[in-house]
């Protein structure tokens, strides 16, 4: 499935694919601050995980990537692990746009989990705005700590969790 969005400009939204993997990566690689992966990891998020992510294309580039998961220990749970945007596209509220698309795929989802740092602003107000649209709350705890888990060498990860919701069936 894949669905248009500002029509005028091309931009479309759908589910990765293998033949995406190596474009999300250069994505991420291109979308600082996020952690550097393997191109390996988004070969397989594009393939085994592709319902829980998703994709923006123009002109047939990958400009926007939104990954996540369903939890293992919670299955109406949805953990949103990356989320990059081209600098070109942004501020255009494309994120929102993406994760918004994960869940008419997945419409058992009542929770949504990521996990931010307090100096990633961006973060923040994507799960701030994607909170209100959902009409529901955000939960916050240190999730890492920087100097328990990472020794200083990371900050802190606060955890987010936004919930519960019900989405409407379209």
């Amino acid at each position: 499935m894949a669905i248009e969005v500002y029509d005028e400009k091309k931009l479309f939204i759908s589910t990765p694919s293998k033949k995406t993997g190596l474009e999300v990566h250069e994505l991420i690689n291109r979308s600082k601050p996020l952690d550097r992966n393997s191109s390996y990891l988004y070969f397989i998020q594009s393939h085994y995980f592709s319902k829980t992510c998703a994709i923006a294309t123009y002109a047939k580039e990958v400009v926007g990537f939104v990954s996540g998961f369903i939890s293992p220990l919670s299955h109406n749970t949805l953990f949103i692990w990356q989320v990059a945007i081209d600098q070109d596209f942004r501020g255009r509220g494309l994120a929102l746009k993406l994760i918004q698309f994960i869940l008419q795929q997945n419409n058992a989802i009542e929770f949504i989990e990521t996990t931010v740092t307090q100096s990633n602003e961006s973060s923040l107000r994507l799960f701030n705005k994607l909170s209100e649209t959902l009409n529901t709350q955000i939960k916050r705890e240190i999730f890492l700590d920087q100097q328990q888990h990472f020794l200083n060498q990371h900050d802190s990860e606060y955890l987010f969790r936004i919930g519960p919701f019900k989405l409407q069936k379209e």
